[in-house]
Order: C-alpha cells, then sequence, then structure tokens
C-alpha cells in the first residue's frame, strides 16, 4: 500500500527547491539537546540554515527501496507497510504529568481505528553541505513507547546513496519507561563492520558500496509501528489525543578524539614527546564514547577583574624542559562539539614559585604561587573536542550534561621553554614544586559580543599536594605595577587570592585544575624489575620464572 497525496509531493517539490537554492549547516559537529536547539533546527530562521523536518514521501520512498537494494545484515524492511507524514514538535519538559522531563523532539503520526499493517513516519536532518563525517560518532537518545516495532538510522550522500541500520523493539531497544531513553551510537570509522559498527549491536544492515562518507549531505530517522486496531500507546510528551509516536532526547556529531587526543595532534605535531606532569580530566566512564568529565569550569580571565586567575601546583622532577603544554577547559554555556565563534586572542600562560602551607592544621593558611618566573603569551594554540562535563555541584536524576570540554595544546618555540632552575645542594632529588596559571585574553569589545562565551579552566578531583587556588593580587616590586601588568612582567609577586582554595562541597575536600606538561626530551631509563610476575614482591616465584627463561634461551 503506497499512497502518496499529490498536495504532499508537490510541497516536497518545492521544499527540495528551496534546499538546493540556500546553504545548510556545513559544521559536521553539533549537539542537540535543550528545547531551544531543537526549536532552532525545527523552525530554522531561513533557507540557509540547519533544519529538522519531517520526511516527504518521495524521500521515504527511496530509503524503502534502498533497503531492498542494498541490505546486507539482518531482515529487510517489512512489507504492506504504510507511510505517514507526521507532526514534528519540541516538548519543553519539566511537565508533572508526564515523567519524561527532558525536553525531547517527538513525531506523532497515526489516526484511529486504521488497518491492521505497519505504518511508518520518518525526519530528516538536512545539512544542506557536504560534511566530512569520516571517524566520527553520531548519537541518538530514542524513547520508543511499547507497541513500537522498530526504529531505523540512515545517511544519505550529496550523490543520493545510503548507509542505514535498524534495531528491534523491544528486543535489542527496549521499550521505554517513564524518563528512560536508550542510546545509539554510530561510529563511522567503523562502517564496514556493518551491524557491529552501531551501539547496541543493530539487527539490520544495508549499505550503497559507493556510499561516500566525506559528502554527508542529510540524515533520515525511520521508525515503524503494527497497528493493532484500537491500541493506541499513551499520549506523546506534551501533547494528547492517541497517536503513534516516539521521542529523542538528544541527538550529536563529535569527532572521535577520545579523552583528548595525545599531545603532537591537532596540527601541531612534535615527532616525539614524554610527559613530565599530567593529571587530566576524571572521565565518569573511561570507556565512554565521548566521555563525560566530572567537574566545572573556573574562570581564568587575565585582564578582566574581579575575574581571577587560576593556578595549580606540579612537581619537576628532573631538568628536561616544558616544551608543550595542554590544558582542559570550556567555554561556559556552549555545549557544540565544536569551539564558539568567538575565541580568546591568545592564553597567558605563567609558572611561579612555591609558597608551601605554613600550618596545614589551619584552614586559614595554605600554600600558593610566589614568584612569576617564567611566561608565554599563547596565541597559536590548537583545539581538540575532548567530551562534555558533568559539574558535581549540580546534581539530579534529570541533569544533562553542561559544557562541552575541550583539550588545548601550545607547542613552544625552543626559545620559550621552561628550564627547571639548578638543583639546590640542599635538595639533592633535583625535585621541585611549581604553579602553572592559565587565563584567557580577550579583547575588550569581546566582553559585550552576543557570541561571547568565557574561558573556563576544567577542575578534576584532588590529584597533587595543595588545591588549585585563585590569583586576584600581584605586585611587581620592579616597577610598582599590579595584576595585569602591560605587558605582562616576570618578577610579579603573589599578594592575595580572593576565595582561598578551590574546594567542593566542603573546605577538606580539595580539587585541582586539568592539565599535562610534556617534554621532547626522552627520560632516564627505567632500572629492572626483578618482581616479573609482577605481583609487588620478589621471592622466589620470580627466581623460577628467570631460571625457566635462561634455560629456554639457552636451548
Amino acid at each position: 500500500m503506497k499512497t502518496v497525496n499529490l498536495k504532499l509531493l508537490i510541497v516536497w517539490l518545492a521544499a527540495s527547491y528551496l534546499l538546493a537554492a540556500g546553504t545548510a549547516y556545513s559544521e559536521p559537529t553539533f549537539m542537540v539537546e535543550s528545547y531551544m536547539q531543537w526549536n532552532e533546527l525545527l523552525y530554522p530562521p531561513g533557507p540557509n540554515e540547519s533544519m529538522v523536518r519531517p520526511a516527504f514521501p518521495a524521500e521515504w520512498f527511496q530509503y524503502v527501496e534502498h533497503w531492498g537494494y542494498y541490505l546486507k545484515e539482518g531482515h529487510p524492511f517489512p512489507h504492506n507497510t504504510v507511510y505517514n507524514y507526521s507532526q514534528l514538535y519540541v516538548y519543553e519538559g519539566n511537565d508533572p504529568c508526564y515523567p519524561q522531563n527532558n525536553a525531547c523532539l517527538v513525531m506523532a503520526w497515526g489516526e484511529q481505528n486504521t488497518p491492521d499493517v505497519n505504518y511508518s513516519a520518518a525526519w530528516k536532518f538536512i545539512y544542506g553541505e557536504d560534511p566530512d563525517l569520516r571517524d566520527c560518532t553520531i548519537t541518538l537518545k530514542v524513547h520508543p513507547p511499547q507497541g513500537m516495532a522498530f526504529v531505523s538510522f540512515g545517511m544519505t550522500d550529496t550523490s543520493n546513496r545510503t548507509v542505514s541500520w535498524s534495531w528491534n523493539t523491544p528486543a535489542t531497544i527496549p521499550y521505554a519507561t517513564g524518563s528512560q531513553f536508550t542510546t545509539i551510537t554510530i561510529d563511522t570509522k567503523n562502517i564496514g563492520l556493518g551491524t557491529a559498527a552501531a551501539t547496541p549491536n543493530a539487527d539490520s544492515f544495508a549499505a550503497n558500496p559507493n556510499f561516500d562518507l566525506s559528502n554527508v549531505a542529510s540524515f533520515i530517522i525511520n521508525e515503524t509501528w503494527h497497528n493493532e486496531p484500537g491500541v493506541f500507546p499513551a499520549p506523546p510528551p506534551g501533547g494528547a489525543g492517541q497517536f503513534y509516536w516516539n521521542a529523542w532526547d538528544s541527538y550529536s556529531v563529535t569527532k572521535n578524539t577520545g579523552g583528548g587526543p595525545g599531545p603532537g595532534e591537532g596540527g601541531a605535531a612534535r615527532s616525539k614527546w614524554y610527559v613530565k606532569w599530567s593529571q587530566p580530566p576524571v572521565a565518569m566512564d573511561p570507556n565512554a564514547e565521548p566521555p563525560t568529565f566530572i567537574g566545572w569550569d573556573e574562570l581564568s580571565d587575565y585582564n578582566r577583574p574581579p575575574n581571577p586567575i587560576v593556578a595549580d601546583d606540579w612537581k619537576c622532577e628532573d631538568e628536561r624542559p616544558i616544551t608543550d603544554i595542554h590544558w582542559w577547559g570550556s567555554f561556559l554555556g556552549w555545549n557544540q562539539p565544536h569551539v564558539p565563534p568567538l575565541l580568546p586572542k591568545a592564553f597567558h600562560i605563567g609558572i611561579w614559585t612555591n609558597v608551601p602551607d605554613p600550618d596545614p592544621c589551619n584552614p586559614m593558611d595554605f600554600s600558593h604561587p610566589g614568584t612569576l618566573i617564567w611566561e608565554n603569551y599563547c596565541d597559536n594554540w590548537v583545539w581538540n573536542f575532548a567530551g562534555y562535563d558533568r559539574d558535581p555541584r549540580q546534581q539530579g536524576p534529570h541533569e544533562p550534561n553542561d559544557d562541552s570540554c575541550f583539550q588545548f595544546t601550545q607547542l613552544l618555540s625552543q626559545d620559550e621553554w621552561f628550564y627547571q632552575e639548578p638543583n639546590d645542594p640542599c635538595n639533592p632529588s633535583g625535585a621541585r614544586v611549581y604553579w602553572l596559571s592559565i587565563a584567557a585574553i580577550y579583547n575588550p569589545d569581546d566582553y559585550s559580543d552576543p557570541n561571547f562565551y568565557p574561558f573556563g579552566w576544567k577542575t578534576r578531583s584532588h590529584f597533587f599536594n595543595d588545591d588549585a587556588v585563585r590569583i586576584t593580587n600581584t605586585f611587581n616590586p620592579r616597577d610598582g605595577t599590579i595584576w595585569p601588568p602591560t605587558p605582562p612582567k616576570v618578577g610579579s609577586i603573589w599578594l592575595m587570592g580572593m576565595g582561598g582554595p578551590i574546594w567542593w562541597p566542603d573546605p577538606y575536600t580539595s580539587w585541582d585544575m586539568a592539565f599535562e606538561l610534556t617534554t621532547n626530551e626522552p627520560g632516564p631509563p627505567e632500572p629492572p624489575n626483578a618482581d616479573l610476575n609482577k605481583d609487588g614482591i620478589v621471592n622466589f616465584l620470580d627466581f623460577a620464572i628467570f631460571a625457566d627463561q635462561w634455560l629456554t634461551a639457552g636451548g
């Protein structure tokens, strides 16, 4: 049963003309999860914007034909299926009468007393240009109500070739209960694996062999319901009446960077790098892609009082220079997997001497930076999307991910490298504690720009020595200048850090900052380890392993 309403076909042709006439959202990565973000896509301000809309009948019929021609694994698209042009709207969330409290996109369709056949509806996300989606992760959070038969997802390139996956419900994707969503991910670097490219593994996979992942034009999301006459699910979120429906909580495309690429990636490469000091952000689930980091972002602004400059202590244990600096942070209020349009013109990075805590038993005393001994004006830094934040200070069962988290990297020229101070005869180990400060530098007009999202440095659970601190006042004895000096001056002395150390939820729970310091010089070789069975002790069992290896090598 394939009937097409002539009026809908005319609408589809007109819309196709408008879409072809303009360009759309060219940024390959995005994140949609809030009421405002869904609405901006569903009701775009003009034909040049990306959009979410119902799939037109001709598009859906073409999608079904694709499944018939190019099925690689699993069951074919169900026969005797009727397409319903659907209603799309955005549910605002927080409705006490409905258990689904998150904002979400809802698609509702169908009528009562329809024949006992399969019914489908679909919506599309239109890029309109041709972003390169190689080595990306596509994430959908779906909320299928009881009665749904299966859900499918497809990508179409600029030559109208498609690759797609489908999941059966409730066998693979369970029916939703209350506010529960199922997260579906597609790892595009594994498309050749078919159903295994998806999590959960898809039940069916179809692919045009000439599909071009580097020129993707749109996504299509389809769902199919087998009707039992007179039986309808509960009303959809934010709606009334009896319809078939489904809901999507969030939708994103992110680059596969894991928890942030290692130093040297992102356009500025070193031939080799070695870690001198590392305290990266802490992921809730290290295996999640993209990860969610536990922590928040401390405002650190070089030249906008009263915002402080944030600093954290670290230990330098050898004389190898620091040649690369890496840190994690966010732009407050920004949750897309690419940076906002307005960025800091530079970052000021400083290294300070250490003033130890004079009385660890007195919470009013704390260690802090001493004198600024090295600084760098970083205006050629690079960024990589690392994941999302989860602010522990904002707890609740329905708290969405907070801001997007980025890893920033600054590669230093050889004349900018930081070298530890000469060894002190009273400190034969050579280890010294220093403080690292990182602060964004903006143009004065940036603060009033509507695209301004202030930089914040990522916190993490306590890692070393004392808490991270805020720097609010310094003094330079050479010329009497206070912070921030213009231009910045080595020799500035820490005077005050209003607010004291960074802690939460009480002064006894320390937080540090997320950063990593690397060098291009290898460290000394590790001494041989006689603990051959790695049980933490050296005993007869290790000798037995050694003897066996010696005899084997000698034979």
